[in-house]
């Protein structure tokens, strides 16, 4: 995952902290939610002998993942994350700062025993760490004003113009499968979002990370919303977030695949993704 300036992501931070109590508030309300879609395979739990503790680094400059709140507590989704692995494996737990260039130093000089931080699955990378399961796909999604009444599919979007970033994966998905639609290409997923509400493209296709702060901030005035539809085919979208461990330590990455699977089948990652997401990923 890229690191991005700070400028626009303590925005962010604004919106992770309101959403959160939106979300517990739904919560306790009980309202429905969209179920996280699930996408770990069931297996049994790993036979692996549990560490005396789990030491995590992050970073802590990129909400709603990971990032140091109004009173300087480190918070977000990852973090979170971190410390319920540890609750449902019953060993203490730690979670550091560290700056983003130096998180896999700490696994190689044993400072750390796992990065919880959208570390990339890189060749490079693979010389020294391996990588859990996805516990988080980031998918692509179509964004359409609200009075939209075409379906987000091939035939759908027959003749109709999306904007969408240059250079990006997300691009070469839609010019690959949505053949008969017409691309307006743009520098950003902002530009995009920002033509879809001056009402100049039919759609966007884009993050839906990015998109979902969008659709929930002020920018959107409430033009749009996410069309149906998710896409994460990972050789576009990526495999997702993962957690990383040194190369060698395969018991610890086994041990966390099997408990990330616990707690995907026992609702806590769904519980994470509404608290950080509200608006849906999905």
């Amino acid at each position: 995952m890229q690191r991005r300036r700070r400028p626009f992501y303590r925005s962010l931070i604004f919106l992770s902290m309101i959403f959160s109590i939106l979300a517990s508030n739904a919560v306790a309300e009980g309202h429905a939610v969209d179920a996280l879609p699930r996408f770990l395979a069931e297996a049994p739990a790993a036979d692996v002998a549990k560490p005396p503790a789990i030491r995590f680094v992050t970073t802590d400059d990129f909400p709603p993942f990971n990032f140091l709140d109004g009173s300087g507590r480190l918070g977000g989704y990852n973090v979170e994350l971190a410390r319920a692995l540890c609750a449902r494996l019953a060993v203490p737990c730690t979670v550091q700062v560290r700056p983003f260039p130096l998180l896999v130093d700490a696994l190689l000089t044993n400072a750390a025993d796992a990065v919880i931080a959208g570390l990339k699955d890189t060749g490079d990378l693979r010389t020294y760490v391996i990588h859990s399961e996805s516990y988080l796909r980031l998918p692509a999604r179509f964004v359409m004003r609200r009075d939209a009444v075409r379906p987000a599919t091939p035939e759908g979007l027959r003749g109709a113009t999306v904007a969408v970033r240059a250079g990006t994966r997300t691009r070469d998905f839609l010019a690959d499968f949505f053949i008969n639609t017409r691309l307006r290409e743009t520098a950003s997923d902002a530009e995009a979002l920002d033509l879809l509400a001056a009402g100049t493209v039919d759609a966007v296709f884009a993050s839906g990370l990015g998109a979902s702060f969008w659709l929930a901030g002020p920018e959107s005035r409430q033009c749009c919303r996410f069309a149906d539809g998710a896409f994460t085919e990972p050789a576009y979208m990526g495999k997702g977030l993962t957690i990383a461990v040194a190369k060698e330590n395969i018991g610890l990455k086994r041990l966390i695949d099997s408990t990330l699977r616990s707690l995907e089948a026992d609702g806590t990652l769904a519980d994470l993704h509404l608290k950080f997401f509200p608006v849906g990923l999905y």
